[in-house]
């Protein structure tokens, strides 16, 4: 390598311990240069390549490289004004990429070195004419199209469908009507930044901020796509913002809940009397079953492609005397989304998940034992309630029951 190779890589390498991936991306444009230079003679055949499927990296051209481009773009590879992108499938297949005159170029290859001379090729084609820009109203990719795809692609095979269909619903309602018809390359910081300041504005800092990170995500990949160099995210920024922990119904407050049920045991007052009593989480509601007095449920903070976890624990005597009321296979199928805006229609100060914290402190006041209690609201065991604790109250069903006998309260 000459001087200038060697500021050029580490120029790169600089610019890519930031971002996400760096390692992989600083492997993968070390593996291409030494190839590079091992055609060349100036190395050994690199031992047995690893692959990088899910990143990309600068691509960085010998200085015989550069003297076999077409003379318009060598130099301007040389300075780095233009620079091409290499990223290697989990086939194998590298793929070299780069937009040179408005031109997306592309050679692929398994052979990063046969990748390169393709893609030097393609370059020789566009300094003679012979490949040019496609006419089109706007140049780039569509973000709104690219971050639906970005979902179905990335997001969906491998996240719980409750939790795809939260990222799905915060696209649909909030991004796509701000900036449809934009194109990904377009947005600058200005553009997403003012698109936050909308709910900023009006209050909504947890709505913001849950926008905030899900364009975070979005804009990183299409880096790592080749599509845009910097994420425009990197200059936006919010205001500070603590999450709010839950707040408990007050005893009147649950007693209005109750009595509204009473005088019309609709479908949402259903849902919310039976989460109240049994402090499960929204997303688990679809899976709860009832077996003698028992109530079984499927955590849901278990990760896509574990096993799923069921905890049960007994009929709570609050929960009991008004489940005639209640018809279980109606309210498993409400949405988290529709369970949170009409629980908010009718207590504007509470959130859905205060139902659950109502359960624990309600617990606690009835003098049940906090592994019970956490047991019974899928708390992880922690370091004062081991794992061999759960297991042993789990199997104790009589204790259990002795000890959901405590939770009967007057409101």
């Amino acid at each position: 390598m000459n001087k200038n190779e060697i500021n050029v890589t580490a120029t790169c390498i600089a610019a890519l311990a930031n971002q996400p991936n760096s390692e992989d991306k600083i492997k993968l444009l070390l593996t291409s240069l030494f190839e590079s230079c091992s055609k060349e003679g100036f190395l050994d055949e690199p031992e047995k390549e690893e692959t990088f499927s899910s990143v990309s990296a600068p691509l960085v051209f010998t200085q015989k490289e550069i003297d076999k481009m077409p003379k318009k773009f060598s130099k301007e590879f040389k300075v780095r004004k233009l620079t091409a992108h290499v990223r290697q499938r989990d086939t194998g297949v590298y793929e070299v990429y780069c937009y040179v005159n408005g031109v997306q170029l592309w050679a692929t290859s398994k052979i990063l070195a046969t990748a390169k001379n393709k893609f030097i090729a393609k370059l020789d084609d566009v300094a003679k004419g012979k490949l040019k820009a496609k006419p089109s109203k706007k140049k780039g990719t569509n973000f709104t199209s690219y971050m639906h795809s970005w979902l179905e692609t990335v997001k969906n095979p491998f996240i719980k469908e409750v939790s795809y269909a939260d990222y799905y619903n915060a696209f649909k309602h909030y991004i796509e009507p701000a900036l449809k018809g934009k194109m990904l390359e377009e947005l600058k910081p200005i553009d997403i930044q003012a698109f936050l300041n909308t709910y900023l504005d009006l209050g909504k800092n947890r709505t913001a901020k849950k926008l905030y990170q899900l364009l975070c995500q979005v804009f990183d990949y299409a880096v790592i796509d080749g599509l845009i160099v910097v994420s425009p995210m990197k200059k936006v920024t919010l205001p500070h913002y603590e999450q709010e922990h839950g707040v408990p119904f007050t005893r009147e407050e649950e007693a209005l809940l109750v009595k509204n049920f009473k005088d019309n045991p609709h479908i949402y007052r259903q849902a919310f009397v039976f989460m109240i009593y049994t402090g499960l989480r929204r997303a688990e509601l679809s899976t709860v079953e009832i077996e003698n007095d028992w109530i079984h449920i499927i955590t849901a903070k278990q990760r896509k492609g574990y096993k799923e976890k069921v905890r049960s624990m007994p009929m709570p005597p609050m929960l009991k005397t008004l489940m005639p009321l209640i018809n279980v296979d109606e309210i498993k199928k409400l949405t988290p989304h529709i369970l949170t805006k009409h629980l908010k229609l009718q207590f504007d100060n509470h959130h859905l998940h205060d139902l659950r914290h109502t359960f624990i402190t309600r617990a606690q006041e009835c003098g049940i034992r906090r592994e019970y209690a956490s047991m019974w609201a899928g708390h992880k065991a922690d370091t004062s309630i081991t794992s061999n604790v759960y297991t042993h109250i789990e199997q104790n069903k009589d204790v259990q029951i002795e000890e959901m006998k405590k939770f009967q309260y007057k409101l």
